[in-house]
């Protein structure tokens, strides 16, 4: 990773203006909130305008992966370090909140990173913040503050709107920093004692709201650009750490071809094209990852259309909208980068199965399959099968 990841983000002069004239609203009853503190500008800021707000605030933070002794650059491309958590107490104490530091590594080794590495090892394309969230930050945090007689807030960038009558999670504001997508397994029945502050704001606006308030420590603050425990982007070097040298095995042309060698499945992705060390054998032809088989350690490339299909499933199902509520046509996302796109829906076996209008391309075992009606989330799962298309896979 770069040092210019350690480089301050620049601070808008628009955003600037904005932030000085800008009014935090009055909370018609205030409450106890306990903020999931990550040390960065996000998170800092929905503290303090919960504060600003009348509420009475208590930062927690989590310690999660292990501190990496590396490079500043590195470090800094990273959330939940050691060094996070001190500028976590740092914004606490500017905010006059009280705060805690939790020791969660052991938790998070067993919901979060070991599920990861078998992932890979499996030939799947885990997201690792998916069970974060689910499972550390908004469901043991969210069982902490509830202890405290508290509501919880984070700095996401989501919003809580009415859908019909029903609470739901719906995209921000800013939608260049929509995470909906990780947030999906959200239950409705717990949006009660969730707040998002970030929801309709921007991002610039946000950094400009930190200069404002007295945060410099966070203000121009580089974001996370990777996986927190995988802070230089190289997965499979993490894999295998954790579970020895991987079976090495071939590459091969959807026509049966061979290709090469490869150092293991955990080095590819579902849709990659850089990276995989061989060229087609057709002038011209660009090619792509279209199927990972772990069991027999293959590697299938292929042509872009080949990773075309129309019918996904994927679970367990969460829901964060009551299924009963879900409208026939939805649209549905299957990569964290991808745009939504229009489908209908049915439940096989107790997964989600999701039929495209259109094929998608670019459809991995282990990324997860959100569904939408417009702006609002209605639930997903974790990708479990590729039902056709030239390289159908079942997990």
């Amino acid at each position: 990773m770069s040092d210019l990841n350690c480089t301050p983000t620049p601070l808008d002069d628009d955003a600037i203006a904005r932030a000085a004239h800008f009014v935090v609203p009055r909370a018609a009853v205030p409450r106890r909130v306990v903020v999931a503190l990550s040390g960065g500008v996000d998170s800092s800021v929905a503290a303090w305008l919960l504060k600003e707000a009348g509420h009475e605030v208590i930062g927690v933070s989590l310690r999660l992966a292990p501190d990496d002794e590396g490079s500043i650059a590195v470090r800094h491309g990273r959330c939940c370090s050691h060094d996070d958590m001190t500028d976590a107490r740092r914004v606490a104490d500017a905010v006059g909140a009280d705060f805690y530091a939790v020791d969660a590594r052991a938790r998070f080794k067993e919901a979060v990173f070991d599920p990861f590495v078998a992932a890979y090892s499996r030939g799947e394309t885990p997201i690792p913040c998916l069970a974060c969230n689910h499972e550390v930050k908004l469901g043991d945090l969210l069982g902490t503050a509830r202890r405290l007689g508290a509501a919880l807030a984070t700095g996401h960038y989501v919003r809580i709107v009415d859908h019909g009558g029903h609470p739901g999670l719906a995209r921000p504001l800013d939608r260049q920093r929509d995470q909906t997508y990780w947030l999906y397994g959200t239950p409705c029945d717990v949006l009660p004692e969730l707040l998002f502050p970030l929801g309709d704001l921007d991002k610039p606006l946000v950094r400009a709201l930190a200069k404002r308030a007295g945060l410099p420590v966070v203000a121009q603050k580089p974001d996370s650009q990777e996986i927190c425990f995988v802070p230089d982007g190289d997965h499979a070097r993490v894999v295998e750490a954790a579970l020895g040298p991987q079976p090495d095995g071939q590459l091969v042309h959807i026509n049966g071809k061979p290709l090469g060698r490869h150092k293991g499945v955990h080095h590819f992705t579902i849709g990659q094209r850089r990276g995989t060390g061989v060229a087609s054998p057709n002038e011209g032809e660009r090619l792509y990852v279209v199927d990972v088989d772990a069991d027999n350690a293959t590697v299938t490339m292929g042509p872009r259309e080949a990773l075309a299909c129309t019918t996904v499933r994927a679970g367990p199902l969460r829901t964060a909208f009551p299924i009963e509520r879900w409208p026939e046509h939805i649209t549905a996302q299957v990569r964290a980068r991808h745009q939504p796109q229009p489908a209908t829906w049915r439940i096989v076996d107790d997964v989600l199965e999701v039929t495209f209008d259109d094929a998608v391309h670019g459809v991995a075992l282990g990324q997860a399959m959100v569904a939408y009606d417009g702006d609002v989330v209605l639930g997903g799962g974790v990708i479990v099968e590729r039902v056709d298309g030239t390289r159908p896979r079942r997990h």
